[in-house]
């Protein structure tokens, strides 16, 4: 890889957690994506992407040959996951892999054999009553999008407009695990986070991810079935590099498995500051030899760390300079994904993620609530449109 420009192209509708690991890492990226943030753009080159994700097509043929890495969303795409295989070296799942990974039939399967269980689900064909015990869900989702309680009022959400499923409803604590699948051999269990979802203080809707924190710790037992789990998904749907896992854990400690994201998971910058080790080029190795060099230590030793978004509660336009809260990639943020002053969001956008470290998981997440709190009464009053 050359040392002179940037050695590593990362697509994805935001690009900065995966920016920020490449830096830690030691990669000059380039980063193409619809926000274009102030603090990606103070620390990597970036292009903003207009007519996300369609620009992406041009974008990506007018760039010289480059090793590809692409995040969150891009998995629901594989006509762009097909061009940045043909125009670059593609780092990560192929549209095959992403395809099966992401079936319902095979994800029931992979878990039958893991011995963990699906959510009961049915085909659009099918709905179920509207009794609020099932979910409507999209089949091209990501991050919680569109998904909501099958009531009578449902019968108008824009959800019914796109290929979608029912998925019965399980109550419980969600959890997010990141693994690595090399060619050969297990998969390398990286960790787990718990996530946050529809966080009130985020404005999120019921289901939709709001953030994670973490390393969190769950029995054996379950740790166990979950890491059998990664294996099995890698061995039915081919997998390589990075890829999540949601899952809930019940009451009764039993494990349904949601969704699996074949791709680099949003919570990895968390994992990456809680073991003190950049993580991309162990995804990265399972596809290239590299030739880079870090020297990354962390600032902070935690023991957890947890984000969690703001989402715009109105449409408004930004007022406030938050540039000045803007950290270098090394260190642990407490601003990330910083919009410039001026910028216009619509109800239900995200606007900026807010960091903490703590003690506890109820020390994480009550400094992350506070600083939510804090975030928007000082950005949106102020801008408040009429």
């Amino acid at each position: 890889m050359s040392n002179s420009g940037p050695n590593l192209l990362i697509i994805g509708a935001s690009t900065r957690s995966a920016g920020f690991s490449a830096l830690r890492a030691g990669f000059k990226p380039i980063c193409l994506d619809m926000f274009a943030d102030a603090d990606l753009q103070a620390n990597a080159v970036v292009r903003q992407v207009e007519n996300y994700p369609s620009g992406l097509i041009d974008a990506l043929q007018a760039l010289p040959r480059l090793p590809l890495l692409y995040v969150g969303g891009l998995e629901n795409h594989p006509e762009i996951l097909n061009v940045a295989a043909e125009f670059h070296d593609l780092m990560g799942n192929g549209a095959k892999q992403v395809e099966a990974a992401r079936s319902a039939d095979l994800l029931a399967e992979a878990m039958r054999i893991s011995q963990v269980e699906t959510p009961e689900w049915k085909s659009s064909s099918e709905p179920p009553e509207t009794d609020g015990t099932w979910l409507l869900r999209p089949i091209f989702g990501c991050g919680g999008r569109g998904i909501t309680r099958w009531t009578e009022e449902a019968k108008t959400s824009p959800t019914l407009n796109e290929p979608h499923i029912f998925q019965k409803h399980v109550s419980g604590t969600v959890y997010s695990g990141v693994y690595i699948a090399q060619e050969v051999g297990d998969v390398r269990f990286v960790g787990l986070t718990q996530q946050l979802t529809g966080c009130k203080e985020s404005n999120a809707a019921e289901f939709q991810w709001s953030g994670n924190f973490g390393p969190v710790a769950l029995p054996i037992e379950i740790e166990h079935k979950m890491r059998r789990a990664g294996n099995v998904l890698k061995w039915k749907a081919s997998l390589r590099g990075l890829f999540g896992i949601d899952f809930i854990v019940t009451e009764e400690n039993r494990i349904f498995v949601t969704e699996v994201n074949p791709r680099y998971p949003a919570s990895l910058e968390l994992l990456e500051f809680a073991t003190g080790q950049p993580l991309l080029p162990s995804h990265l190795e399972c596809f290239a030899e590299l030739d880079v060099e870090n020297s990354w230590t962390p600032d902070t030793d935690g023991p957890l760390f947890g984000k969690a978004i703001l989402y715009s509660p109105q449409n408004f336009q930004l007022t406030s300079d938050l540039t000045p809260e803007i950290k270098a990639f090394s260190k642990f943020p407490n601003l990330a994904d910083v919009p410039q002053a001026g910028t216009s969001f619509k109800t239900g956008e995200p606007i900026c993620t807010t960091f903490a470290t703590g003690q506890s998981v109820q020390d994480c997440r009550e400094k992350l609530t506070r600083q939510l709190q804090e975030l928007q009464s000082r950005i949106i009053p102020a801008s408040k449109v009429d």
